[in-house]
């Protein structure tokens, strides 16, 4: 949009603009969506993506909102996740947020544009009232999925608990290196940031209790924690997983090599926000080779349903990360 001319106000911790008249609309020329290269021989690469209530077309559909999708509308959903990781060069490790159950993520690995990578799902259904739930896809063409495992906090702290995958990378010249990966989904803003950031917090000091006890036995261990952790790069939250008094909270934020101004995974209310995370454990961190938002999401407007294109096919943008362990 163009030529807004108008008195500028602030309400509600924004500003906005009283336009004098229509504004010019710039249909925006939509290119080709950029793909990135496939993880190297001696490299693998982790991807976080919250692909948005990404619910099948079958029964039972608990949320009200939104509605159970048609099996058109489905397929079309799948096809554009699909397409999103092939973009994002078919990472070795994908922690996904807001699936529904194993079988849609099934599905998708069977695409025949994927299925040479030969996906494996990893999902454990959990007490979120929306049935959205938090999973993995693991390449099993340069890949073993060891273990999997679901870890609630006391108390039942988490309405979505971190789930936990235990992968052999097979590499050209390192050999085989363990990898532990730790998907999460913390809880919103939705009853309001200062209510909520307190539980993010605690959920934050949980997964840095996960990742103390696997430094315990391994003080150099290989240790992902990754997900749509609802809050920004310098929050409470992340200072828990960064800043805290352990092992366990003293990860690196991957996003750091990226200069500000791309640190964003979403925008609300036209305020962009950098919420999607990858952390990472310092003996990992030192082999970093780059880290990329793929901006095909936030920056859109929803899409014509029947563009098959995967432009805005979540309401989050997709975050992966490139180690390189061989020589």
């Amino acid at each position: 949009m163009g030529h807004l001319v108008g008195p500028l106000a602030y309400t509600f911790g924004n500003y906005k603009i009283e336009p004098l008249a229509p504004p010019a609309t710039i249909p925006v020329v939509e290119g080709p969506i950029p793909q990135l290269e496939q993880p190297g021989p001696d490299e693998f690469s982790v991807a976080t993506f919250n692909v948005e209530n990404f619910f099948d077309n079958k029964e039972p559909h608990r949320p009200s909102d939104p509605p159970k999708p048609s099996r058109a509308e489905y397929e079309r959903k799948r096809d554009r996740i699909v397409e999103t990781i092939v973009a994002l060069g078919a990472p070795t490790i994908v922690g996904l947020q807001e699936v529904e159950n194993i079988g849609v993520l099934e599905d998708v690995a069977a695409q025949p544009e994927l299925a040479g990578y030969d996906y494996r799902a990893a999902l454990i259904e959990g007490p979120s009232s929306r049935d959205i739930d938090v999973g993995f896809l693991v390449r099993g063409d340069r890949a073993t999925l060891e273990g999997v495992g679901q870890y609630q906090a006391p108390e039942g702290l988490f309405s979505r608990p971190p789930l936990m995958i235990t992968a052999t990378l097979h590499t050209a010249s390192a050999g085989d290196v363990t990898v532990y990966a730790i998907v999460n989904h913390f809880i919103s803003k939705a009853g309001g940031e200062a209510l909520t950031e307190p539980r993010r917090v605690m959920e934050a000091q949980w997964n840095a209790h996960l990742v103390d006890q696997i430094l315990a036995a391994d003080p150099n261990a290989y240790v992902v924690v990754l997900g749509d952790l609802n809050d920004y790069y310098d929050s409470a939250p992340l200072r828990a997983l960064t800043d805290g008094d352990s092992p366990g909270g003293q990860l690196v934020n991957v996003l750091g090599a990226l200069p500000p101004e791309e640190r964003y995974s979403y925008i609300f209310q036209g305020v962009s926000q950098l919420l999607d995370h990858i952390l990472v454990t310092p003996a990992l961190a030192a082999h970093q080779v780059r880290v990329n938002v793929l901006h095909i999401n936030a920056d859109y407007p929803p899409p014509d349903p029947e563009n098959p294109g995967p432009r805005h096919c979540s309401d989050h943008d997709p975050v992966v990360a490139v180690f390189r362990v061989g020589e």
